[in-house]
């Protein structure tokens, strides 16, 4: 295991996993989690959630249910990858979640659920459930989540679920009117801006333990201009120059460590 301390780190501050403890709050994402917080807590029901691939939706996600399963009024529930066969197994999935057991048809299952929602409704808390890569739900398993949604009060929701998925969700939401109609909130992630993109090194590298700034503003610059502010991309290169910097004995990340880098990746 490589030893970060020469440049004052106590562990590696770039990872492609969404560790909670790294997750750097753009404006986005604080835009985002509000709108999902507000909605959930006020149970209206849907939130939807779009981002194209690496800019951090899944962190989203992982915070969101890390919040509200460390609260005892919260019933939470994760679906990280919704790939089913049919709206039956999806129901099934989301159950289980929940620790309910499965039933050998979908009516059966559906009542099941509800009967729960309902115990957790009485009880004064309140169930989320959130589907992560919802870009992969096909065909009727729109219509199951149609079918959550109208299980209410005469003025609340007994379930709050936030869907979170690839820009191609949004084509898929545009051909179910019956549920889009039911979206309370929406929110678009982007990349980020050189602002955010400094920001955010300059975090995971206080989190990993290093006070000062690592990265030039040279390096930081480069950086941008080579992962156009998509989360998964800096941290990739940052995983890859980090080794360069410890090898090369440097205390600072400049932007000839940076291109060097690059171009040990191919990229430059």
């Amino acid at each position: 295991m490589l030893d970060f301390g020469p440049l004052g780190l106590s562990e590696a501050p770039f990872s492609l996993s969404p560790d909670p403890r790294f997750f750097f709050l753009s404006g986005q994402h604080k835009t985002a989690l509000a709108k999902i917080t507000y909605t959930t807590e006020q149970r209206q029901g849907l939130s939807v959630v779009y981002g194209d691939v690496g800019v951090g939706k899944t962190t989203v996600a992982r915070r969101i249910y890390q919040i509200y399963n460390d609260n005892s009024q919260y019933e939470a529930a994760y679906l990280p990858m919704p790939i089913f066969p049919s709206e039956f197994q999806l129901l099934k999935a989301i159950c289980s979640e929940f620790g309910l057991p499965p039933k050998r048809s979908k009516y059966a299952q559906i009542e099941l659920l509800n009967t729960y929602l309902i115990d957790v409704w009485k009880q004064d808390r309140n169930a989320i459930l959130i589907i992560d890569e919802a870009q992969s739900l096909v065909g009727q398993q729109f219509e199951l989540i149609r079918q959550l949604l109208n299980f209410e009060s005469n003025t609340q929701k007994l379930i709050q679920i936030i869907v979170i998925g690839q820009n191609e969700l949004r084509n898929k939401l545009r051909l179910k009117k019956s549920l889009r109609s039911r979206i309370a909130t929406r929110s678009t992630i982007e990349p980020l801006d050189l602002a955010d993109t400094r920001d955010m090194i300059n975090f995971r590298v206080m989190v990993a333990g290093r006070m000062e700034p690592l990265f030039t503003e040279d390096a930081i610059q480069l950086i941008y201009n080579h992962s156009h502010g998509m989360p998964r991309d800096i941290c990739a290169l940052g995983l890859n120059v980090l080794p360069l910097a410890l090898i090369r004995e440097q205390h600072t990340i400049d932007a000839p460590l940076i291109a060097d880098a690059l171009s040990e990746l191919g990229e430059d």
